[in-house]
């Protein structure tokens, strides 16, 4: 039998029998890199049923701040290892399984190791806990743990821990993590190439007052990757249009693209290959059709800028502007017609893509009118108010 079994099945009172465990440990640390055996031999002897949950939560905590003092390396492995041995216990030793998961959590997040800092922190009881944690806590460590997640690019896990937050989200809910759980939603968009949807989010956090200018102008930038990258369409174009009117959009290197693609002009390959160095990893994924995400989408916003230049075109002359073959321009050219996306037929006989409707609808003619008329207004009550708020009363408007 060994030594640390002699100590926990002694007859002695239960802080005697703490005093010598905590001793024991303390006869490891000097060379605890060899003493891993009787390190987890000293675990199994103070969780053993026999042994009470008083004098075990008291032992283990005194080795949770032992290992606290280590050396990060050491730490790190010998924490793990308890944490490990907690798992089936965890309910019997929950303050001691929060506080190891907390500082390994907080210590992987410093590395920069964002999925094992998730991990442990996901560990931590926060469900039918004892401590009665509050709505607000519960909901800040679940928009945490899926920040981390998403850092380590596991969109799966973070969403996981994001449905779990929006249930405990509500008006009650502080402006501070309402805009976590925001910024969470977007990524989590992004992530599932909804690019359209998290470029619209993007754009509606980078207007956030809670929020540093730095990280505005961050949210803008992903704002303008995620709309160029989406699906060419009218939501698309909407978009676009809100972008460059904003003046901070001009200050990135790919302004330049963003312009010319709101404006429908024709996108280069050199426009391209710069703008591509901007992308993430997942905006860099490539799509069935073996094609990457970003040259789908300025294939699609490329056959959109033909339409409303031409009338009809060969196959063959509108597969030699896309820089593909006569197959693949077919297939996007009905993929788009199909969607709405554009409106015309292809003549597969012929060989010929007929657009029509280059000219906007009426409807979208009176929209662009109202817009401008609405902006004339608040322009003229900002400048003359008082001139302003008359006439429209005496129009009725």
């Amino acid at each position: 039998m060994s030594s640390i079994s002699c100590i926990v099945l002694s007859n002695k009172a239960p802080e005697d029998i703490v005093h010598d465990c905590c001793r024991f440990f303390d006869g490891l640390l000097p060379a605890i890199q060899q003493c891993e055996v009787k390190f987890r031999e000293l675990l199994d002897s103070i969780l053993v049923d026999s042994l009470t949950v008083g004098v075990s939560r008291k032992v283990i905590s005194y080795i949770v701040s032992k290992l606290k003092e280590l050396p990060e390396e050491q730490c790190l492995h010998f924490s793990g290892i308890l944490s490990e041995s907690l798992k089936l216990r965890v309910m019997s030793f929950e303050d001691q399984v929060t506080e190891v998961n907390t500082h390994l959590a907080s210590v992987y997040e410093a590395r920069e190791e964002y999925g094992k800092a998730a991990g442990h922190l996901s560990a931590i009881p926060l469900e039918n806990s004892h401590r009665n944690y509050s709505k607000e806590y519960t909901t800040e460590m679940y928009l945490r743990i899926a920040h981390l997640f998403l850092r380590a690019c596991d969109s799966q896990q973070a969403e996981l821990f994001l449905n779990r937050a929006t249930l405990l989200m509500g008006q009650g809910t502080q402006p501070r993590l309402t805009v976590q759980y925001n910024l969470c939603y977007a990524k989590v968009l992004d992530f599932r190439k909804k690019f359209m949807d998290a470029a619209k989010r993007y754009l509606e956090l980078s207007l956030e007052p809670l929020l540093s200018s730095e990280k505005q102008t961050d949210l803008l930038r992903n704002a303008i990757l995620c709309a160029i990258i989406a699906p060419a369409g009218l939501q698309r174009s909407r978009i676009l249009s809100s972008l460059c009117k904003d003046e901070r959009s001009q200050h990135f290197l790919f302004s330049e693209m963003l312009n010319n693609t709101q404006l429908g002009h024709l996108i280069s390959h050199e426009q391209v290959s710069l703008f591509e160095k901007e992308l993430e990893e997942h905006q860099l994924e490539r799509l069935p059709n073996e094609m990457s995400i970003l040259e789908t989408a300025v294939m699609e916003h490329n056959v959109l800028a033909i339409s409303h230049i031409y009338m009809s075109i060969r196959l063959d002359n509108l597969a030699y502007l896309l820089r593909v073959n006569q197959a693949q321009a077919e297939r996007v050219v009905g993929k788009m017609i199909t969607e709405e996306r554009i409106t015309g037929h292809i003549d597969q006989i012929a060989g010929v893509v007929y657009f029509e409707g280059a000219a906007k609808p009426w409807d979208a003619h009176i929209d662009v009118v109202c817009n401008k008329v609405n902006n004339v207004i608040d322009i003229l009550l900002q400048s003359e108010p008082t001139f302003t708020k008359d006439r429209l009363q005496l129009y009725k408007c």
